[in-house]
């Protein structure tokens, strides 16, 4: 009876339970869902022009251009005959060739080696390559702008005659980057200029090094780009185009720039509402492994893969530095093999043997001909296949932003060896970030082979880039999405090609105003009245009270 009477309430609690879901499961089965409408009402034509420049400048917009098209939006990828290529795996971009590039396609790295050589000895000819067609450039982009009925373009970074071009025409323009390179979001301790971009930040570096990067560097900017920069103007000038020496960003201000990068790859620093960080944003879709590389990684456990890139081609010295290197991690059982990407360095480029410290001497055509089992030279690798592989190690790279977020995305350790570019201010941050190391040129063969033994087998090495791969995958997941999202967002909010709502009250106030500079003058003269005020007063005491003592002292002598 007992346990009869305590099962009744609970009964009675059950029943009362379903009674009160029912409602709520019925109200729940008439809910709708909301759903935008906005791209219903007009889809848009979207220009993006590039000049120059490798994946790292091209692919991540396209794949932002892919999700666009998707959504119903025509977008449209002008570039160089020879980079055109890059638009091909987008099924929804439609690629149009803008005539032969400018001619810098590629950097012999030997240059580098002449101890006179300076910054500004490869950044004259880069800009002098990128600007030689600004004329053409200028006017097919109008001319494409008007005829295919624009709303939006979307410029790179470096592609002037596109900026100037969406000026012209009036329309709204979006600037892409793989760095954060505008004053928005600058600060005192972050290098964001090109030519003091070494390091992240100025936290390590010494009072000479600041002082150099701060005034030093810009002055001889001047006097080395100052003759490019004056027939850039010129050219402008033949154009119509209202030009004058001034800062490139200035332009920029009222456009939403949209950057490939990510807190961790680049320094934490102050948010700008024009400055959006979207990456990494990695393709979603990558070429397999070639049947030959898939067996030989099978085989493998520890394999190093090498690779520069396309635009950078190692020097014979690199090349020796790197090969005998890796050749003596392999040798102390570090590595048990390596895949070398040559891409644009054939053969001939290559020492012609190889000794490692053991005293053993590896022909390298023989390496060529893979004689060698455990060594494999090849003209092209599908890069994210190899490096997501489990059998691959370690990545030897030259630094650039792309490889290194596919090497955080497979979780692989790297070495860097940095030219130029981003690549040294990347090689640093990986470095000071705990995710690989950097192979100096000066290394001897012995300090090579300890680095790639060091970073190979290092534990807090393998913890860090754990860490930034779980970064990696949860940030690029929806990176393509959200950059499609601000494109839209600019599509279809802005007012006479800015951003009203973006943009922050000081752009509407003098600057006196936005930084309180004369309320700050006012509290000064504030001051400056009161201590006056106090100061007359407390002097009209002391004269009141030594007028008093001296007629104290008058009546006292009266008095004797």
């Amino acid at each position: 009876m007992k346990f009869y009477y305590r099962s009744k309430p609970a009964s009675a609690i059950l029943c009362a339970a379903i009674l009160l879901a029912a409602p709520t499961a019925q109200a729940q089965s008439t809910l709708q869902e909301l759903k935008s409408t906005i791209q219903d009402a007009q889809r848009k034509n979207i220009a993006f022009f590039s000049v120059t420049g490798g994946t790292s400048h091209y692919n991540w917009v396209l794949s932002i251009g892919e999700e666009l098209g998707q959504r119903g939006h025509t977008f449209y990828f002008l570039s160089a005959d020879e980079d055109a290529r890059h638009g091909k795996p987008f099924s929804h971009v439609k690629t149009v060739p803008t005539g032969p590039d400018v001619g810098h396609t590629t950097m012999d790295t030997t240059a580098l080696e002449d101890p006179n050589f300076t910054f500004f000895h490869f950044m004259k000819p880069v800009l002098d390559s990128i600007f030689k067609n600004f004329s053409k450039d200028f006017t097919l982009a109008k001319n494409f702008f008007a005829e295919n009925h624009i709303d939006l373009v979307i410029c790179d970074h470096i592609a002037e005659s596109c900026v100037e071009a969406a000026i012209a025409s009036n329309l709204p323009f979006i600037v892409t980057a793989t760095a954060d390179y505008t004053k928005e979001t600058s600060a005192p301790y972050i290098n964001n200029d090109v030519m003091s971009m070494k390091n992240p930040t100025t936290e390590n570096e010494s009072i000479a090094t600041r002082f150099n990067n701060k005034f030093i560097m810009p002055l001889r900017g001047i006097y080395h780009l100052l003759p490019t920069m004056r027939d850039l103007i010129a050219q402008k000038k033949q154009l119509g185009i209202d030009a004058k020496l001034e800062d490139p960003y200035k332009k920029w201000q009222h456009s939403l720039k949209l950057v490939n990068n990510l807190y961790g790859f680049t320094a934490p620093r102050p948010a700008s509402p024009m400055v959006e960080m979207v990456g990494p944003i990695i393709p979603k879709k990558y070429k397999p492994l070639t049947p030959d590389l898939k067996d030989f990684l099978d085989v493998h456990t520890k394999v190093a893969y090498i690779a520069f890139g396309q635009l950078s081609v190692p020097s014979t010295n690199n090349i020796r530095l790197l090969l005998t290197a890796v050749m003596n991690g392999i040798e102390r059982g570090a590595l048990d093999g390596f895949i070398w990407a040559t891409v644009g360095a054939k053969m001939d480029r290559f020492p012609k043997e190889i000794t490692t410290l053991s005293g053993k001497t590896y022909l390298t055509k023989e390496i060529f001909d893979q004689v060698y089992p455990h060594m494999r030279m090849e003209k092209w690798t599908p890069q994210t296949a190899v490096l997501l592989h489990p059998s691959t190690a370690l990545f030897i790279s030259h630094g650039g932003l792309g490889s290194w977020y596919e090497s955080m995305y497979a979780g692989t350790r790297m070495i860097m060896y940095p030219y130029y570019g981003d690549q040294p201010l990347n090689a640093n941050t990986i470095e000071s970030s705990g995710l690989g190391a950097i192979m100096r040129p000066y290394f001897s063969p012995e300090q090579a082979a300890d680095l790639v033994c060091s970073v190979a087998n290092s534990e807090e090495i393998g913890k860090n880039v754990q860490r930034y791969q779980a970064l990696v995958h949860i940030h690029s997941d929806h990176g393509i999405i959200r950059g499609a999202n601000l494109v839209e967002e600019v599509l279809y909010t802005n007012k006479e090609g800015r951003l009203p709502h973006r943009e922050t009250a000081d752009k509407r106030m003098s600057y006196i105003k936005a930084h309180n500079i004369d309320i700050w003058c006012l509290l000064g003269v504030i001051v400056s009245l009161c201590l006056t005020s106090i100061g007359i007063s407390c002097f009209g005491v002391w004269k009141f009270m030594q007028n008093k003592g001296l007629i104290s002292q008058q009546r006292k002598v009266k008095q004797n």
